[in-house]
């Protein structure tokens, strides 16, 4: 030391010595010309407690450090830069800042106000891979690009805070390094830059965790907040279910976790994402906040969420953040935590909201507490994961819900109006909006069908037409962009270019508006609009419920129109058969006269050779009579201007009274009639006598027409009661019905074994028969058939009440 030996260029000089003079006994033990050094305290106990001691004194003795009076920026600058110093021969080596800090084995680094690099130790070049020539003079980011992102005062500064500990990982695979921050001061007290202390850690994951103890109360404390949780979910299950619940308990938590600071939850509502609600928060300026809405653009909060980290600062008051209740409080340093879903949840977000808490005092979280905090974020994450799962899965079934009932609504009726009425009012009602428009898509043109104004309860002029491009929204065709994409629409107000009547109607003032095509057999046959007045924009779970609701209407439509078409067809049918029948029976009318006449002598005594065909003519003028008979029923029966008479009636009479009817015809075809309509007790039904009998003929003609070949008929009426019914039976052993024809046999022209047996006929019988049972309240069924062994119908009328 009896030579100054130059510094090199980024070392540091100007240690300033201790305000104390040294202990007399401390001087005599260390002998003439030692001086006290406190940045080498603790080498006695040991080589890793001489380390720490350094450490824990590394902010006092290079507190030493002296602004230049050159003034250098930061009042930092390089050795060799400073003046000439007189000393004493026991004052301190001008270079022994330098030696010391050259012989810590952990790497120390210093960075004036700019940022710029002044001091890169041996041991930071070891630890970090960086020479200390391409460090000194380079700003910190260009060595440390990841803080690019942070602000740059705060890094040099630290904000104002007198500590920061922290903990990184070099690269993306590299070690875990704890890094100690201290401001440097000048002469005056101001900060003129920062020195940290690097340390590697090892497979240690926090510095304060060495001794073991921090990491078991970690443990303890995160244990603790889970067990309360569970007992609180124990006792009150929805409070686990609902988000706000479920976030007040959260924070209540995170305020036992960090007593020192206020917490705070604000999520990201579905309806308003670019803004963050406060829904809850822990202690006494964080609860004054719950309900707000505080904007995600151009805050701590709004970066942390976009860059997917936690973000810390102690300089809240100087950033300016665009929130007055956050401005007005007097909070300094705050740590904000993002909340994101690993995966999408069911409406396509990831981004929960932030997790924040703040102090009014400038100082950093300790790592301790930092990972309490990430820990706890990651605890808060997946229950308002579970909580908004929950909610979706709710969301899901009253959809459902809603789905199902309009369905039911609009199955009650096939009317075209009604179902289209009905269906724009379920519309707007299933997703609160204030009106709803109904429009029909014909090639390039809409057809107005249907709409209502809640508010108003006007109506549109129904039946307008115009291009479909010509309604527009923002300057956007939102019904063409919908016809071609076939994809519910989001917008604002609307109007139709040309059409007041249709832009104008109903209550003014709408704001936002839905579009849902309606898609059926891959095209698009109507479109559906509902607007909202109030501000309230509609949410993707508005667009699912109507196009649940859209997908039950295009049905409801397509069947109400389809329905149309079969009454139209029907009525046409009927319109043909009835205009047949009269048609026919005029000259029908005529051939059976002349018939009649020619028959009984009245036109004189016909040969003998035209006897037999006179009487061949006449049989099949009365079949063709029946026929007619036949058409001109069911037209009228179809039409409901069948005329009936109903009175009380005994069935057993009107089975007897078939018999005798049919017994002529038994007696001709050689065959056999049985009847079993004995008892005491009548059989009284309600019903026409005409039409009962009318349905007891049919079927015992049918049974002696469809006999089997080469076989007397055989046929036998029963009358009795079943199940509290009164029931006639007729049965046969004649042909059966063949099974394909067992469901359509009660239909219109349809016959057993058509076209092979030669039987006259129109099919039209047993349609007849089950359409004057229904009228009756009854049932005409099949009960059972066998091909070629017979078959068994019945007739089930209600008794008639005992007067």
């Amino acid at each position: 030391m009896g030579r100054r030996r130059p510094a090199p260029h980024g070392q540091l000089r100007g240690l300033r010595p201790a305000h104390r003079r040294p202990d007399p006994g401390h001087r005599r033990g260390a002998g003439r010309g030692a001086v006290r050094v406190r940045a080498v305290r603790g080498q006695g106990r040991g080589r890793a407690a001489g380390r720490a001691g350094a450490g824990r004194h590394r902010e006092r003795d290079l507190r030493g450090l002296r602004a230049a009076p050159d003034g250098h920026a930061g009042g930092l600058r390089p050795c060799g830069a400073v003046d000439a110093l007189t000393r004493s021969p026991d004052a301190i080596p001008p270079d022994l800042a330098d030696r010391v800090l050259d012989a810590l084995a952990d790497p120390v680094v210093a960075i004036d106000r700019t940022g710029t690099i002044v001091r890169w130790t041996p041991a930071a070049e070891k630890l970090l891979g960086v020479p200390n020539g391409k460090a000194v003079g380079q700003r910190l980011t260009t060595i440390f690009q990841g803080l690019i992102r942070n602000d740059p005062i705060e890094v040099s500064t630290l904000g104002g805070a007198e500590k920061l500990d922290s903990v990184h990982r070099l690269g993306e695979s590299g070690p875990l390094i704890a890094v100690s921050a201290t401001p440097l001061r000048d002469a005056q007290g101001e900060v003129a830059g920062t020195v940290a202390m690097i340390r590697a850690m090892g497979g240690w994951l926090d510095p304060v965790e060495r001794a073991g103890r921090p990491r078991r109360q970690w443990h303890r404390t995160l244990g603790a907040i889970v067990q309360d949780l569970v007992e609180g979910a124990a006792e009150d299950p929805s409070a686990m279910d609902a988000s706000e619940a479920l976030a007040r308990v959260l924070v209540g938590q995170a305020r036992a976790l960090l007593p020192g600071a206020e917490c705070l939850l604000a999520v990201v509502p579905r309806e308003r994402q670019e803004r963050f609600q406060v829904v809850a928060g822990a202690g006494p300026w964080a609860e004054a906040q719950v309900g707000t809405d505080w904007p995600r653009t151009g805050t701590l909060a709004g970066r942390t969420l976009q860059d997917g980290r936690a973000l810390e600062s102690t300089r809240l008051r100087e950033l300016g953040e665009p929130i007055e209740a956050l401005a007005k409080s007097g909070m300094q340093t705050g740590r904000l935590v993002p909340l994101w879903s690993a995966r999408p949840l069911p409406d396509g977000r990831q981004a929960l909201g932030v997790l924040a808490f703040y102090r009014r005092a400038r100082a950093y979280f300790t790592p301790y507490e930092r990972r309490l905090i990430a820990e706890f974020a990651r605890l808060v994450t997946l229950s308002l994961q579970r909580a908004e799962l929950l909610r979706s899965a709710g969301e899901a079934a009253s959809r459902l819900e809603t789905g199902v009932d309009v369905a039911v609504e609009l199955a009650v009726t096939l009317e075209p109006e009604e179902v289209i009425a009905k269906l724009v009012r379920r519309a707007a009602a299933s997703v609160e909006a204030d009106r709803a428009m109904l429009l029909e898509i014909e090639g390039t043109e809409a057809i107005v069908m249907e709409a209502f104004d809640q508010v108003s309860g006007q109506r549109a002029p129904a039946g307008d037409r115009f291009p479909i491009s010509d309604l527009l929204s923002g300057g956007k065709a939102v019904v063409q962009q919908a016809v071609d994409e076939r994809q519910p629409g989001m917008s604002g107000s609307y109007r139709v270019v040309g059409r007041p009547a249709v832009s104008e109607w109903g209550q003014a003032g709408l704001r936002h508006t839905l579009t849902l095509p309606l898609v059926l057999g891959g095209s698009v046959t109507a479109v559906l609009l509902v607007s909202r007045r109030h501000d309230q924009p509609f949410r993707r779970e508005d667009a699912l419920t109507l196009q649940l609701v859209g997908n039950v209407a295009a049905l409801a439509l397509r069947n109400a129109r389809l329905f149309v078409e079969a009454q139209e067809a029907h009525k046409a049918r009927s319109d043909f058969l009835n205009m047949a029948g009269h048609e026919l029976r005029t000259p029908l009318t005529v051939i059976k006269g002349y018939l009649s006449m020619l028959s009984d002598g009245s036109l004189g005594q016909p040969p003998a050779g035209l006897r037999q065909p006179i009487e061949l003519l006449a049989g099949k003028a009365d079949e063709l009579g029946t026929l007619v008979d036949d058409l001109l029923f069911t037209s009228r029966l179809d039409s409901g201007r069948l005329p009936a008479h109903p009175m009380r009636l005994d069935l057993r009479i009107a089975v007897q009274d078939a018999a005798r009817r049919a017994d002529p015809r038994v007696h001709l075809l050689g065959g056999e009639l049985e009847i079993e309509a004995g008892g005491e007790e009548a059989l009284v039904v309600s019903a026409d006598p005409e039409h009962v009998a009318r349905v007891l003929d049919n079927l015992v003609n049918n049974a002696l027409t469809y006999r089997r070949p080469g076989q007397p008929a055989w046929v036998r009426l029963t009358a009795g009661i079943e199940d509290g019914m009164a029931v006639v039976a007729v049965e046969d052993r004649g042909r059966g019905v063949p099974p394909d024809l067992r469901d359509r046999i009660f239909e219109r022209f349809v016959r057993g074994e058509q076209g092979s047996s030669g039987a006259p006929g129109t099919g039209l019988g047993l349609y007849i028969s089950r359409q004057l049972a229904t009228r009756h309240g009854g049932k005409l069924e099949l009960d059972r058939s066998t091909p070629g062994q017979g078959s068994r119908f019945s007739l089930r009328l209600p008794r008639a009440a005992v007067t």
